[in-house]
């Protein structure tokens, strides 16, 4: 990464601090403003007569004292009792005479009190100012009141010094963080990053430290300066000058300076280490309105300072200082002369090109060569100094002090790193041997030992290597024998020890296997479930042996544990000899002999199981396994994960062939059948898929549309409907109970297609009189969520409960009659009828209906529909009628399809009759009474 880079890293982020950084400086300026203006506000002194009674008895006064005058005394007036100019006036009032005083103010504390005069007391009264809270305790004891004006020019100090500490920090760190980041990522020997940083942070150190010694220096200078200022007040006032009246001793302020200030021509001496060595040069006075009274020059620099007033093509040097050196100063200290402050400037620019280059640069090191400074009496500005400082001399003096720091830089700068060289070399030697020792440990040598003796960081972390280089050695020792138990749970059977169906894969992956059997055990869950897993688990033990020993009479098979009921026998020919289905046909005979012939001993007891046997064989010349030959030339390195893939597919393909052909051979109770390609039906998978598909979006969608056929009654009661499931799809096709029904169990969807069927059904006839019957399955009531589901929408509906009755499929299918029975106790409190739909298809039927609580049956329509022509068939309804009688339980007849029929039914006294002579399916109500 270049240096520019880093610079540039996280760049919005820096210059947004360094914008609010910058941003600080008019915002304190402003503070400043604030805090000065506040600062020059007079205090309003108010003292309201007569006194209160408890100022009175806290100073021992009279009730009736009379006040003849007030004073404000501080130490702004050195504490004086009677000073005129602290008198408070007296101004009459409502409530009696009050006296008011406006106190001027400076920055800082000023402490003061009223002094009360009381007519016929020889001594006046000290009293605090009752209108301020505020008090001090004096050094001898007493209180004053005190005023807290802000200390503004202190406040504005410490601000400017903290912003510039802050930027200058951060520009600092702006500067060298990047910096130092892209040394030490060079390409160099540490111990030279080492010098190089040294150096970097050393001049940084160096310039804040002169920085700082420039700030102070140049607060050092101004303080001079204005004790030379001072020095010369003080002489105007020992020469007993008038203040309030400056305008008009212009001769005694020339004649002062002429016998104080001009004859001071002789310099201190250049040798003399002193930063003081500045004079003034140039003092002029001027009145309140900043008007010029008198300007004197050093003899020495009279004629100098005339020449560049001509220069600058100014009349004279009083007009050269006026409207050219002090031409911006002034206004600016004329408007904040009550703040009494010394303001310093530089000189402006038009006029430094008289200037030489010396004097400029002094000035720009010192910041300031002009100066102003309001003369200020009783918060009265009563006119002001100016002047002109020497600033060579500074110059000199800076550079000398410049170059005895740099000498001493140089110093340190050689010597540290000349220190820090060495240090560096020895961390570097000790760090190398590390680096050399840690690339043995990369390269596998565990066995070198490492000892450093440096006494420090380095030597410690030589320790913890070695301790690592001894965790390491036995972690890997540990992670072999681990290796080597993840190899065995991962690629083989815990129980039989036989490889298992993942080591099958990795193993037919290398193409050197051409056949592959699937041996399951029939019906292995109803034995484990019999006689418990122990047991199952010996029969597994007992199988794999068998298969094992009988595999090893032969060469080229491999026996894997590929399920927990199921083997896989894989054929690795060890020469390029084929096998064919006869002779695949043949070993899996003789396998299965050998493992069903011989009965099963356990715990004394024989068993005999039966197995089914599928087999698949690679061979180039049919479709039993993808053809990937053409796919798997290796040209490139960049083909191995290709080929990798298409033979792990071409294994896998190979198992569930194999798996499909063992199904096949189960469903048809053979031994064993071999994997042809018409047991692939793809279409026939593509259409299952599709068919879930479809049957997913109808549940979502709510497809589901309830067709409802007429149940007519035979005898003197009302007519009934069947609600009857069909799919309506959105191209208008509507599908028919044989077209998705086997699809719908198989996807484990018809839970869900048959509540939505149950919603609308019961929306439809909420408001209508009829009675109506729906279909419902042993999965609808046998699964603990479905029935939860059915109640629910039976509790929410209880009005239409009593005119609803569920037909039961009476078949071969119903093997759990409890779950029957426990519905038919839920639904009958609500009111639900129970029927038996297809009477006569399933077995035990009557014993089923004297243990079952139901209200009607419906006679199977393979009974029905040959009534007419088959007496077997009159004498077994006709039983069923009249045993249905005899119970009181209503009778329906189904597939009622002429008139001969239903003539046969009502002789035999059918309640019902259900059929298409009768009323065909239709979507609403009105239409399936209009097909009747």
């Amino acid at each position: 990464m270049s240096l520019i880079t880093h610079y540039l890293h996280k760049w919005k982020i820096r210059l947004a601090i360094l914008c609010g950084l910058i941003l600080l400086w008019p915002l304190q300026n402003k503070l400043v403003e604030h805090l000065q203006n506040d600062a020059v506000i007079p205090y309003q002194i108010e003292l309201k007569t007569p006194l209160p009674a408890d100022i009175l008895q806290r100073h021992g006064l009279p009730a009736d004292a009379e006040i003849e005058k007030v004073y404000v005394s501080g130490s702004f007036s050195d504490w004086h009792s009677d000073d005129p100019y602290y008198a408070l006036k007296p101004i009459a009032k409502e409530h009696g005479i009050e006296w008011q005083y406006s106190l001027p103010t400076f920055p800082g504390e000023i402490e003061y009190k009223l002094v009360v005069f009381i007519k016929n007391q020889p001594e006046p009264t000290w009293m605090l100012d009752p209108n301020n809270p505020d008090t001090v305790v004096s050094p001898w004891g007493d209180q004053n009141s005190v005023l807290h004006v802000s200390d503004w020019p202190k406040i504005a100090l410490i601000s400017q010094i903290l912003t510039f500490a802050l930027l200058g920090t951060f520009l600092l760190y702006c500067i060298l963080e990047p910096l130092l980041f892209w040394l030490l990522h060079q390409k160099m020997p540490f111990y030279r990053k080492l010098v190089l940083s040294n150096i970097l942070i050393l001049i940084c150190a160096q310039l804040l430290f002169f920085s700082y010694q420039l700030h102070l220096n140049r607060q050092l200078i101004k303080q001079g300066l204005i004790d030379s200022i001072h020095g010369m007040h003080l002489i105007f006032n020992g020469e007993n000058i008038d203040f309030t009246a400056l305008e008009n001793q212009q001769d005694e302020l020339n004649d002062i300076l002429s016998r104080f200030f001009g004859p001071a021509t002789t310099r201190v001496d250049k040798t003399q280490s002193s930063l003081f060595q500045i004079t003034l040069s140039d003092f002029a006075v001027l009145d309140k309105q900043g008007k010029l009274i008198t300007l004197s020059h050093r003899l020495q620099n009279q004629q100098l300072q005339q020449q560049r007033a001509e220069q600058l093509g100014f009349q004279s040097s009083s007009e050269y200082f006026m409207q050219g050196m002090w031409s911006a100063l002034l206004p600016q200290t004329i408007a904040n002369a009550q703040n009494g402050q010394l303001l310093v400037a530089v000189r402006p620019s038009k006029v430094q090109s008289v200037e030489n280059p010396r004097t400029l640069t002094a000035e720009w090191l010192l910041g300031f060569s002009q100066f102003t400074q309001p003369i200020l009496s009783r918060g009265q500005v009563l006119g002001y100094y100016a002047g002109s400082i020497q600033v060579k001399l500074y110059g000199a003096e800076l550079l000398r002090m410049l170059m005895f720091q740099l000498l001493l830089l140089s110093g340190v700068v050689v010597l540290t790193s000349w220190l820090f060289a060495r240090v560096g070399k020895i961390v570097t030697k000790d760090i190398l041997q590390l680096t050399f020792w840690t690339q043995n440990i990369v390269k596998g040598n565990l066995s070198q030992e490492l000892s450093i003796n440096s006494q420090d960081e380095i030597q410690q972390l030589a320790e913890n290597f070695d301790q690592m280089r001894h965790s390491l050695r036995d972690s890997f020792e540990q992670i072999e024998e681990q290796n080597c138990k993840l190899f065995k749970e991962a690629y083989f059977n815990t129980l039989t020890k036989l490889p298992n169906r993942k080591k099958l894969y990795s193993d037919l992956s290398d193409q050197g296997m051409t056949a592959l059997l699937v041996v399951n055990i029939n019906d292995f869950s109803e034995f484990n479930d019999f006689y418990g897993i122990n047991s199952g688990d010996a029969i597994i033990i007992e199988v794999a042996e068998r298969i094992t020993q009988y595999c090893q009479t032969l060469t080229d098979w491999s026996v894997y544990k590929t399920g927990p009921d199921e083997f896989s026998i894989a054929y690795k020919p060890a020469s390029a000899k084929s096998l064919t289905c006869d002779a695949l046909a043949d070993f899996a005979t003789q396998l299965s002999n050998n493992i069903c012939h011989k009965a099963l001993v356990l715990d004394n007891n024989k068993f005999y199981i039966s197995v089914s046997i599928g087999g698949a064989i690679i061979d180039s010349d049919t479709e039993t396994t993808p053809d990937i030959s053409a796919d798997l030339t290796i040209n490139t390195a960049s083909d191995l994960p290709l080929q990798q893939q298409a033979i792990s597919q071409s294994a896998i393909s190979l198992h569930r062939h194999a798996d499909l052909a063992r199904r096949l051979a189960k469903k048809q109770r053979l031994i064993f059948s071999c994997f042809s390609a018409e047991m692939a039906n793809p279409d026939a998978f593509e259409e299952n898929m599709r068919q879930s598909q479809m049957l997913a979006k109808a549940a979502q969608n709510q497809w589901v549309t309830p067709y409802l056929q007429l149940i007519q009654p035979l005898k003197d009661t009302p007519i009934k409907f069947e609600c009857l499931m069909r799919i309506s799809l959105p191209n208008g096709q509507v599908l028919a109970p044989g077209q998705f029904m086997q699809a719908a169990r198989q996807s484990r969807l018809y839970p869900q297609l048959m509540y939505c069927m149950m919603q609308k059904s019961i929306a439809m006839f909420k408001d209508q009189p009829y009675e109506f019957s729906l279909n419902i399955t042993l999965d609808d009531i046998a699964i603990p969520q479905n029935l939860q589901a059915i109640i629910s929408l039976l509790t929410a509906n209880i009005d239409v409960c009593p005119r609803l009755t569920f037909e039961l499929l009476e078949s071969e299918e119903i093997t759990d009659y409890r779950a029957v029975e426990q519905f038919i106790k839920t639904v009958k409190p609500l009111g639900c009828k129970i029927a038996i739909d297809d009477f006569g298809s399933g077995y035990s039927n009557f014993v089923h209906l004297l243990s079952l609580d139901i209200d009607a049956i419906k006679i199977d329509g393979s009974l029905i529909r040959h009534l007419d022509s088959d007496p077997k068939a009159q004498l077994l309804v006709a039983t069923v009628a009249k045993f249905a009688q005899q119970m009181h339980i209503k009778t329906v007849a189904e597939f009622v399809e002429n008139e001969t029929v239903l003539g046969l039914l009502n002789q035999y006294n059918i309640d019902y009759a259900q059929g298409y002579l009768l009323g065909k399916p239709a979507p609403s109500i009105a239409l399936a009474l209009c097909t009747k």
